[in-house]
């Protein structure tokens, strides 16, 4: 019987597993760096988003100016000599912000959450606006910073604000506008009832922005808030230095684990040898050195394989102090006939013509076949095998 043609070809295979290998790569890239290529399209209140609460509006605009602006999205990178820039949510992740709080090396604007809202159905950047004024849940995050009160001011929209930092930019409330009091704080923008809404925390060069209509996509609608917004963050950006919003407390930061540990530096350059080890591994199983090897026979064919199987029957009948004494017999035949025996003897007479027979070196026949006979296992039969095969050898000057 013919063995049957693969249905493959070795091209097709070779592709399959070209895509195999290619595609499970991909998938652990992406199951690595996944929080770092969402898009950000989910109407949340992050510099991401493009949604009414989000903040993307004014990133393209401070991109615009030419002003050097990018997202922190690695847990590693706290350290900007500009300004950071941090939108808080109520699912915000404290540990980061507490990193961004301990960092000293630039000034750092937080900006708290207003609006409660829901995605409209079907579009992912729109959203529908349930309540204002949720500050107040995240709070608690800032509290080892400043203790601070956030509350729904009673000032009217459009009516103006306060502030000392920027005489010649007019502020205007938005509507449900949200305010902060602290003891810890020093106002920068007020309401005309001593309401803050954008403070400095004592000591520190930490801001903090309570309504976040100021700076959000909703100051697109308007020249005078857009121009407002952008005096507002140079204004905050003391060494102007680069603007950095942050992404990593929003959840889209690049989280270091096992997976991304490979894939970045220095443990990238292990990664690729294992990978070219592997591809090397598989290059020499696709080409073959030298013929395929058969499997072996169950039963040998030959002289040898006689003689091993012979012996495995004796071990296993449990025999084997029988053959020392044939061993023996044959010994003394096969000298017998490469000598000869003039006198006729037999027994032990023909034995001790043996033994005089061999060299002195040597003990003598008889001896060594009673030492034959007496051994009954394995290792004294082969060392009496061995020291007669010697004697015969002496005295026939065979091989």
């Amino acid at each position: 019987m013919t063995e049957a043609a693969s249905p493959f070809s070795a091209r097709t295979v070779m592709l399959l597993v070209i895509a195999g290998i290619v595609g499970f790569a991909a998938f652990l890239l992406l199951t690595a760096y996944a929080p770092e290529l969402r898009s950000g399209r989910d109407g949340r209140a992050h510099g991401l988003s493009t949604s009414a609460v989000g903040f993307r509006g004014v990133y393209t605009l401070l991109e615009a100016t030419g002003a050097d602006v990018d997202y922190l999205r690695s847990g590693d990178s706290t350290r900007n000599t500009g300004l950071t820039i941090l939108t808080l949510e109520p699912g915000s992740d404290p540990d980061r912000v507490a990193a961004l709080i301990d960092d000293r090396w630039g000034p750092l604007l937080i900006v708290l959450p207003k609006w409660m809202t829901f995605p409209v159905q079907g579009e992912r950047d729109r959203v529908q606006w349930v309540d204002a004024g949720i500050g107040p849940s995240v709070a608690h995050m800032l509290s080892d910073l400043a203790a601070i009160s956030v509350s729904t001011g009673e000032t009217a929209a459009g009516a103006r604000l306060q502030s000392g930092m920027l005489n010649q930019v007019e502020f205007r409330a938005p509507g449900n506008l949200q305010t902060m009091s602290g003891r810890d704080l020093s106002p920068l923008m007020e309401t005309a009832k001593d309401e803050f809404v954008l403070a400095n925390v004592h000591n520190t060069q930490i801001y903090i922005l309570s309504d976040p209509d100021l700076i959000n996509n909703q100051i697109l609608a308007d020249r005078d808030r857009t121009r407002a917004a952008l005096m507002l963050l140079g204004e905050l950006n003391l060494n102007d230095g680069p603007y950095r919003f942050d992404l990593v407390a929003n959840g889209f930061g690049g989280s270091r684990n096992l997976l991304t540990l490979a894939f970045d530096p220095p443990f990238l350059a292990l990664t690729l040898c294992l990978l070219a080890a592997a591809l090397l591994a598989g290059l020499q199983a696709i080409y073959r050195f030298g013929p395929t090897l058969r499997p072996a026979r169950a039963i040998a064919f030959g002289k040898r394989a006689l003689v091993d199987n012979s012996a495995e029957l004796l071990r296993l009948a449990r025999r084997e102090h029988l053959s020392s004494e044939r061993y023996v017999a044959m010994t003394r035949d096969a000298a017998v006939a490469a000598i000869g025996n003039p006198r006729q003897l037999d027994g032990d007479a023909l034995d001790r013509w043996l033994d005089g027979l061999g060299p002195e070196t040597m003990p003598p026949f008889s001896t060594l076949a009673r030492a034959a006979e007496r051994a009954h296992n394995r290792q004294d039969i082969r060392d009496a095998a061995r020291a007669l095969y010697d004697w015969r050898k002496a005295v026939t000057h065979e091989g």
